[in-house]
């Protein structure tokens, strides 16, 4: 297996170190409305290939490569969606120079192209004890599920705030770190998005 392969299905690692919190974040970043094990493939072929340009071995060190225009252009071939967008985000995160061990949700959001979905799954799934929500399809089809309102994609201000609070409870009431809850609700819906 590929040292840039990520796992969808065991996205949450407390210890990680600086070569897996940028996967893990670039991850998030692809996978931001696209099937997650499609995004995970691209970005580790992307990686592999963009490995060949660099003698270091870390994912920014890749992406530092390429300019905004070339990343675009990898990132299509390799099948990344949204490639314009995803170019400029990733370039603009890797120039931020962020410490990805101490970053905030407002850190993270105040890269173009980083909202609070892909900010707090980050942050959830690299952080022990952190209580946010990626309000993704899983999580939102599962609150409908439990009698919330919730709209067909992920909100944003305010209303992602409150559903984010309502979805902490509900991960509170179970027996599960909201991180697992999290993963547990995917795996349960992500075969039937």
């Amino acid at each position: 297996m590929s040292k840039y392969l990520v796992d969808p299905q065991n996205i949450t690692n407390f210890d990680s170190k600086e070569f897996d919190l940028q996967l893990v974040i670039l991850f998030w970043i692809c996978a931001a409305g696209k099937k997650a094990s499609t995004s995970a493939k691209a970005l580790n072929n992307f990686l592999i290939f963009g490995s060949d340009f660099s003698n270091k071995i870390l994912p920014f060190d890749i992406i530092k490569c390429f300019s905004e225009k070339e990343l675009s252009f990898y990132l299509k071939k390799f099948g990344i969606g949204c490639y314009n967008n995803k170019s400029r985000c990733m370039r603009q995160l890797v120039e931020k120079n962020l410490n990805l061990n101490t970053c905030t949700v407002s850190d993270l959001e105040a890269v173009k192209g980083i909202g609070p979905k892909t900010a707090r799954c980050f942050l959830l799934h690299t952080r022990e004890g952190s209580k946010y929500a990626g309000l993704d399809t899983h999580v939102l089809k599962y609150m409908k599920s439990q009698g919330f309102e919730v709209p067909r994609s992920t909100p944003s201000g305010k209303k992602y705030l409150e559903l984010e609070k309502q979805f902490i409870k509900l991960a509170e009431n179970s027996s599960m770190s909201i991180a697992e809850f999290d993963l547990h609700i995917w795996k349960k819906y992500s075969n039937k998005i």
